[in-house]
């Protein structure tokens, strides 16, 4: 069986979720599409997860065998940042509201992470994988200590992106039969398959969800969520006096 459509196909799928979402709510889009914007080079990635032996999946015109990153890689983060960002606040009907004090912007947490996590894989090129969850893991850490107000969504976010990427990881698995012992050398992992899954993925779906899911919030300096009532049919929120 040919894999070469594997990875695009699941970035499909995921991009269905977020049309879904960018369009059902006009509300989250300028949240989401800043998310996705950002989200997008951290699609490096990939190049040292294929350099630690991680994995080597076939893609279009060949360009992660070729380059260690290909355009899946950068249309995987695209979408995962901006689903990430606010499938929160679309399960709960919320909307994200600036701070009182709130004109700082404090883009430095972002660096710090793409910077610390391409300085610590060149240390260490074979734990690609496990330094993406270290620092995923301690940009939720920072963001927590700086803004706790934002737990609760960080840690439901983390659990529900998880579980959705679990779900379309097994869809594409199932229609590309052998995917997973195709493209991730598992003998560079655990060992620990779930469902048919890596556990190293779902433990990056998790610190993935759990980091992109504030990160707009810590940025730009809004606060916790109020809830919104929508109106389907104008594809709009109420304002509070029309309630």
């Amino acid at each position: 069986m040919s894999y070469k459509y594997a990875y695009i196909t699941g970035c499909l799928v995921l991009l269905l979720f977020w049309l879904f979402i960018f369009f059902k709510r006009k509300d989250l889009r300028r949240e989401m599409f800043w998310a996705s914007f950002w989200g997008m080079p951290f699609g490096f990635i990939d190049f040292f997860l294929v350099r630690a032996l991680y994995w080597n999946p076939d893609s279009l015109f060949g360009f992660i065998k070729k380059y260690g990153v290909g355009i899946e890689s950068f249309i995987f983060l695209f979408v995962m940042a901006g689903i990430a960002s606010v499938i929160y606040e679309f399960l709960l009907k919320e909307k994200p509201v600036k701070l009182a004090r709130g004109n700082r912007r404090h883009f430095g947490l972002l660096f710090f992470i793409a910077f610390t996590y391409a300085a610590v894989s060149i240390l260490f090129p074979s734990k690609a994988i496990y330094n993406l969850m270290i620092i995923g893991a301690i940009g939720v850490i920072i963001t927590v200590y700086l803004r706790g107000d934002l737990w609760k969504q960080i840690f439901a976010s983390a659990f529900i992106f998880s579980f959705l990427y679990l779900g379309i990881f097994i869809l594409i698995n199932s229609i590309f039969k052998g995917f997973v012992e195709y493209s991730y050398n598992l003998e560079n992992t655990w060992g620990i398959l779930v469902l048919g899954i890596p556990l190293e993925e779902i433990g990056v779906a998790f610190f993935a969800g759990a980091f992109w899911s504030t990160i707009y919030e810590y940025t730009k300096s809004y606060r916790g969520k109020r809830i919104v009532s929508w109106c389907p049919k104008h594809q709009t929120s109420f304002s509070d006096l029309e309630i």
